[in-house]
C-alpha cells in the first residue's frame, strides 16, 4: 500500500456528533469519514466509497467554543431564525495519513498541483481549508512490535494495555465515530478512539487478537494507526 500524507489546518472547525439535537456538539477531532469525504473532494467525486485506510494525528490542541448561532428555520423560508448552540473546535490542524491502492495517486497529484475540484472544509462549509502535501511513501510496512508509541489516535480496539508514564500528558477517549460509509449517506460499524488531547505521544501494549480492520504501520519512521 502507498501512503500520502497531508495537513490540515483551519481557524475553526465542527465534526457534528450525530445523536445530539438541541446543542450541536463535535467530536473532539476530524473523523475518518471525514477525512475520506475531504479527499472525495479533492480528487472530484462526490459520493466516495473506498476501502482506503486513514491515520490522524493531532497537531495542535483540542480547544472548544460553545457559540450561539442563528441557523435557517426549518420551513421553506430564508431566513436566519433558528438560534441553535454550536460546539466549535478552536484552531484545529491535523496530519493524515491516507493509505491504499486506490486513489492515493490521484490524490497525491491533486495535491502537489494544489487543486481540488469541490471545496474542502472541516466538517462544515464556513470552516474552510487548504489541504497541503507533506509527502508520500511508496511501500508502508505492517509494524510487529507488541509495545507501541504514537502520536496518532488509536481505536480502542488495539489497546491491550495503556502504558501510562509520569509526564504531564493527558489521555481522553472518544466514541461514536463512524467507521465504514457504504455510499448513498449510510454508515457500518463505529469506532472509539484514545488520543493525547495535546497531540503528544501515546504508548500502549497491542492487543494480539485483533481482526485487521484497524492496525499499526511504519510510515516515514512513524508508528500510524489505520483505519
Amino acid at each position: 500500500m502507498k501512503a500520502v500524507i497531508f495537513d490540515v489546518k483551519g481557524t475553526i472547525a465542527h465534526f457534528r456528533r450525530p445523536d445530539t439535537t438541541a446543542t450541536h456538539l463535535t467530536y473532539p477531532f476530524i473523523t475518518p469519514t471525514a477525512v475520506k469525504g475531504m479527499v472525495g473532494a479533492i480528487i472530484g467525486i462526490s459520493d466516495f466509497v473506498t476501502s482506503d485506510r486513514v491515520g490522524i494525528q493531532l497537531l495542535r490542541p483540542v480547544r472548544t467554543s460553545a457559540q450561539q448561532m442563528s441557523m435557517l428555520g426549518k420551513d421553506a423560508g430564508t431566513t436566519f431564525n433558528r438560534p441553535t448552540a454550536m460546539e466549535l473546535l478552536v484552531n484545529p490542524a491535523y496530519r493524515i495519513y491516507y493509505v491504499g491502492d486506490e486513489h492515493v495517486d490521484r490524490l497525491e497529484e491533486q495535491l502537489n498541483k494544489r487543486y481540488s475540484v469541490y471545496p474542502t472544509y472541516l466538517g462544515v462549509a464556513f470552516a474552510l481549508t487548504f489541504p497541503q502535501l507533506v509527502g508520500s511513501v511508496q511501500q508502508v510496512k505492517h509494524l510487529e512490535e507488541d509495545v507501541i508509541t504514537t502520536r496518532t489516535a488509536v481505536p480502542t480496539s488495539l489497546i491491550q494495555d495503556l502504558i501510562l508514564t509520569e509526564s504531564k500528558s493527558t489521555y481522553s477517549r472518544a466514541g461514536g465515530f463512524m467507521k465504514d460509509y457504504k455510499g448513498n449517506r449510510t454508515f457500518e460499524k463505529s469506532i472509539s478512539y484514545i488520543f493525547e488531547k495535546d497531540g503528544g505521544p501515546l504508548s500502549f501494549r497491542k492487543k494480539a487478537d485483533t481482526d485487521g480492520s484497524c492496525d499499526v504501520f511504519l510510515i516515514k519512521g512513524e508508528a500510524v494507526c489505520l483505519v
